[in-house]
């Protein structure tokens, strides 16, 4: 098992993770680290425990919005095969 140093709210966390998952982990505090910022500069500091809930929140929030976007986006790409399938079946007959 691997150990990542990550750096939230300008505090360094060491934390495991599974070998190869390094770059992933990094990744993923860098976003966490980056709305922290975000929020700190716009509310202030309200405590470590809560800039990196009200961070996650905002980002879980974003990643909820794109998935509801993504599922919209295949939903009506299926609609518009379905209709050029029914369309092309229709013109062979």
């Amino acid at each position: 098992m691997a150990e990542v140093d990550i750096t939230i709210n300008n505090r360094l966390y060491r934390i495991s993770c599974k070998d190869g998952e390094e770059e992933r982990i990094n990744s993923l505090a860098g976003l966490l680290d980056n709305q922290v910022k975000q929020l700190a500069e716009k509310i202030g500091q309200l405590g470590e425990a809560r800039m990196i809930l009200l961070a996650s929140l905002v980002l879980l929030d974003k990643s909820d919005e794109t998935q509801k976007d993504t599922e919209k986006i295949l939903s009506t790409t299926a609609e518009k095969i379905e209709a050029l399938l029914e369309k092309f079946s229709n013109e062979s007959k």
